[in-house]
């Protein structure tokens, strides 16, 4: 009968089986013990059946004892291993709910980090570079001498330089450097502002801007040298914000020379 219970059904009939039969072991000796009593008022001697009724008695009580000892033991253990096992799924779902939010977490960091590089990428600056050199001027010599004279400014070797940039960037920044040739200067120490006097070199008051294509213009300043011993080179450098998305930067690699032409000229 009890293989098909569960366990808890067998511990609470084995409890009720025990308590049954410390109850019945009870009732016999307290029958015996009053027919004993009975016996000895009359005179009737005590026979070995009717002594060995309280023996069986208190036996069947200390079985009875011990099953029900027994059976609130198992079901001690059974409800703390209920305990645990609640105990423990309630952990596994408080460790499961942890890393979700841990997962949650990471990916949303990912995200604004993706999102922080995108908007950077968005606002950083790219920069054009152009290169000219000039080499020293030589005046036309008067007939007669044979000295070679200076150049005048009016007599200057004149040079264009363009970079070509998207033509929507929201700003621009350009900057001017120039040095004579073989100067121990670096690029950074020659930086210089339009229309300053290098004293027999300099850069064009303002610079200008003409098209190019349907999405690049060029961004042009003019320099020019009237130095008869030195060479000088000339550097324009522009750095403009990234274009808004749909209008690629086109950044035009450095050049190392510009073609010889009059400032009016390259204006126009």
């Amino acid at each position: 009968m009890f293989g098909f219970l569960d366990f808890d059904d067998r511990v609470t009939a084995a409890a009720v089986a025990a308590t049954g039969s410390v109850i019945g072991a009870l009732i016999q000796l307290r029958v015996a013990w009053r027919k004993e009593v009975a016996a000895r008022a009359r005179g009737v001697p005590v026979t070995k059946k009717s002594r060995r009724g309280p023996v069986a008695a208190v036996l069947l009580l200390l079985i009875a004892a011990g099953v029900g000892g027994f059976a609130f033991s198992q079901s001690l253990v059974q409800r703390a291993e209920r305990e645990t096992a609640a105990l423990r799924g309630e952990l596994r779902t408080q460790l499961e709910q942890i890393n979700a939010t841990a997962a949650r977490l990471e990916l949303a960091t990912l995200s604004d980090r993706q999102a922080a590089r995108a908007d950077e990428g968005r606002h950083g600056l790219d920069d054009v570079s152009v290169t000219a050199t000039v080499g020293p001027c030589h005046a036309r010599a008067v007939a007669g001498t044979d000295a070679a004279p200076a150049c005048s400014e009016q007599e200057a070797q004149r040079v264009t330089l363009c970079a070509s940039v998207p033509s929507s960037v929201p700003s621009m920044d350009i900057a001017l450097y120039a040095r004579p040739e073989g100067s121990p200067q670096s690029w950074p120490e020659s930086r210089v502002a339009p229309g300053q006097d290098l004293g027999r070199a300099r850069f064009a008051d303002k610079p200008f801007e003409r098209a190019e294509s349907d999405r690049t213009k060029q961004v042009c300043t003019g320099f020019s040298a009237w130095d008869g011993e030195h060479a000088y080179s000339a550097r324009l450098v522009v750095k403009y914000g990234s274009a808004p998305t749909g209008v690629p930067a086109q950044a035009t690699p450095e050049v190392t020379s510009a073609a010889v032409a009059p400032i009016s000229a390259a204006a126009h």
